[in-house]
Formats: structure tokens, C-alpha cells, sequence
């Protein structure tokens, strides 16, 4: 029976990786480096590598066939909408197929073996795959939901996006020191500003006022989604902003500069600029971890033990180097690791890790947290 495609295809969604750990051989997996706007072409070319390396595992032509049937049925629906891409990998087993978009630099592979080769998809968990961007201005506050690859705006917000339309609309209260009652000859107005304030400082209320309501409904919008916020906007606007946002992960890093005028896609793309220099907020709890674990019993940097450990459970935290490799046997019925070149550990450390509710990433080498081809923080 042929596996359905999930719901969305350019972010890892929380319960994709499990669905991958736990799936049964053959596992199919393909990364397909997509140069240019062919990609049914990309597609077919590695399916027939899947073709091959089927075939060469002894699968009968009933299975090939059956493996196969949506990932050609992908290959023609991918030019009919126009995906595109860096890369995509693709993941296949009789109970399941998903595929991903992927940002930045991947090498074509394919391979046929008794798990997925899930380290590809992990090296984008470094950072942010989801996230959403606030464009903040007087004159039009705009939110969008954002991968790494698109960027949605929320055509539907339940705050004022104008400061100059809500002002009309309703004088935001002032601070109680600075207000006065007044009797009735001053009609409607609900009181008189008192002291000495400054035009700036006016505006610089009245903006704080306007800012408090957009934080509002942002936050409303926000709180079913995941992902954290990027701010977009001049330094001054932004820093009043975040002195009333309340929208608890926001990232620290910014789009500077003015957002009006501004394309979505100038703006997605300077938004990816700044994602891609930051460690996702996951990440960067491990990161801060495992320095302090490793030389203690809670961590190790010892592929073995990891191994080992990653397969009793034990493993709650794991980081791989991107170029790191270390091949050997898992035998299920001493529960050990033995020497041979029958498969790549570090991926199936990955995979136990994650199927026993821990995280796994890969990092580039210069990016690891110690000196080290992998680290792993202990459960027990």
C-alpha cells in the first residue's frame, strides 16, 4: 500500500523523526541536490540509483515497483508546482514515504539498508526550521510564518498594523502620573496630558501604546504555532518593542533596516541570513551541556560507548560531526558493538537516540562543541 504524503515537506515536524526511527527495512533514502529548476530530472535519476541498489539486495521486481510507485509520482507532481529547492531527501519503506526540502550544500547519495540515513536531515536541525517574522513600522506591521524556503504571510491579524489609523481610531491611555481628570466642558476626551513632556516623548508613548496591541495579537496568533520570532525593523522601533514583546521565544538577532517597501523575498531572504547564523534553541542548550558533562560519567566522546549507550536508551543528547564516520556491527543478541564495515553507527546512534525521545543533530566539524567526532549527554 502506498504511504501518503505528509502535510508539509519543507520542515521537519516534531513527530517525523520517531516515524523514521521506528521504521522497518528496506529503508530507501535519497539526496537529491536540485541545481537548477529540473528537478523531475533530479528525481528520476535517483530513483533509477534506488533501482539499482535494490536490485542489487536481492529485491524481487513486485517490491521494487511498489517501493518506487510515489517517489515517480513525486518526480511529476514536483514540476506541477514548482518546488524547489538546494537539495531534497527523500525517505521510503513499505509503511512510509516523506521527503524534505533542504537549505545549503548536500552531495547526492542513495542508499538501501535496514534503517534511513537520517544524518542529511539532522545537519538542518542546527537551526531554526520553523520560525516567524514580525516586520514592525509605523505604517505597516506585517507577520509572516516562515521555513527555510518560503516565507507565508498572515493576511488575517488581530491587532492595528497602522499608528496613524489607530490613533484616530482611539488615543491610547496615558500613564496615570501624567494624566488628570477633567470636568465637561472638554467633551469627550478621557483626560489632559500634565508636565512638560517632549514631542518625542509623546510619540515615543503613543508608539509603545500602538506596539502594546500589535504584542497582543501576536502573541494571541502565536500561541498555538511553534517556532520562535524575528523582529525586522529600524534599531529604535525594535528596541521599544522588545521592552514590551511578550512573545517569550523571540531570537536576539534582528533584520535591520525599515521594512516597508521592503519584497517578501528581500525580506525572507535577509531573514534566512540571520537563521542561518544562529543555532536553533535546542541546540544551544545542548551546546552549553555537554562541555559542562563531558570528562564526568553523564557524557562520553567515545564512539563505542556511544553506540552502545544510544542503543540501551541511555542517550538523551547527541551531536556528530558532519564529516565523522564510524562503521561496525550492532549485535542485537550480545548487545555489543563489533568490528566490520556493515554499517555506518553514528546514524544508527542517531536513530535510537531519537526513537527513545532524545535529540540528535550534526555539526560541521569547526562547529562542535569539543574536539570530538561525536559527544552524547547521558540519561542514567
Amino acid at each position: 500500500m502506498t504511504a501518503p504524503h505528509p502535510e508539509t515537506h519543507e520542515a521537519v515536524a516534531p513527530g517525523d523523526l520517531k516515524a523514521l526511527a521506528a521504521a522497518d527495512g528496506p529503508c530507501l533514502t535519497a539526496v537529491v541536490p536540485l541545481p537548477g529548476p529540473h528537478i523531475e530530472i533530479q528525481v528520476k535519476n535517483a530513483i533509477q540509483g534506488l533501482q539499482k541498489k535494490l536490485a542489487e539486495h536481492g529485491t524481487d521486481r513486485r517490491t521494487i515497483s511498489s517501493l518506487l510507485e510515489p517517489v515517480f509520482d513525486l518526480a511529476l507532481t514536483a514540476k506541477t508546482e514548482g518546488t524547489w529547492a538546494h537539495a531534497m531527501i527523500l525517505f521510503r519503506s513499505q509503511g512510509l514515504f516523506q521527503y524534505y526540502l533542504l537549505h545549503g550544500q548536500f552531495k547526492e547519495a542513495q542508499a538501501v539498508d535496514n534503517r534511513f540515513h537520517v544524518r542529511p536531515l539532522l545537519r538542518t536541525l542546527a537551526h531554526e526550521t520553523r520560525f516567524h517574522l514580525l516586520g514592525l513600522s509605523q505604517r505597516h506591521v506585517r507577520l509572516w510564518h516562515c521555513t527555510q524556503h518560503q516565507a507565508k504571510p498572515v493576511v488575517t491579524l488581530g491587532f492595528p498594523t497602522n499608528l496613524q489609523a489607530w490613533l484616530n481610531d482611539r488615543r491610547p491611555d496615558h500613564v496615570r502620573a501624567n494624566r488628570s481628570s477633567v470636568g465637561p466642558s472638554v467633551g469627550g476626551m478621557k483626560g489632559v496630558i500634565s508636565g512638560s513632556s517632549t514631542d518625542r516623548e509623546r510619540e515615543d508613548e503613543y508608539l509603545r501604546h500602538f506596539f502594546k496591541e500589535v504584542d497582543k495579537g501576536v502573541t494571541a496568533h502565536l500561541r498555538s504555532e511553534t517556532g520562535p520570532l524575528l523582529l525586522a525593523g529600524v534599531e529604535y522601533e525594535i528596541a521599544i518593542y522588545r521592552r514590551i514583546n511578550s512573545y517569550k521565544p523571540t531570537l536576539e538577532k534582528v533584520v535591520n533596516g525599515s521594512p516597508d517597501g521592503m519584497p517578501d523575498r528581500t525580506l525572507h531572504e535577509r531573514a534566512m541570513e540571520v537563521v542561518t547564523s544562529t543555532f536553533s534553541e535546542p541546540l544551544q542548550r545542548v551546546m552549553t551541556t555537554i562541555p559542562e558533562c563531558v570528562g564526568t560519567p553523564a557524557a562520553s566522546t567515545d564512539p563505542r560507548t556511544i553506540v552502545q549507550a544510544a542503543f540501551e536508551g541511555r542517550v538523551l543528547d547527541l551531536v556528530i560531526a558532519a564529516n565523522a564516520e564510524y562503521f561496525g556491527v550492532w549485535n542485537e543478541e550480545t548487545y555489543s558493538v563489533e568490528t566490520g564495515r556493515r554499517e555506518e553507527l553514528l546514524n544508527a546512534a542517531a536513530l535510537q537516540t531519537i526513537r527513545q525521545g532524545g535529540r540528535a543533530f550534526v555539526l560541521d566539524e569547526r562547529d562542535m562543541p569539543v574536539k570530538a567526532a561525536a559527544a552524547a549527554v547521558f540519561r542514567f
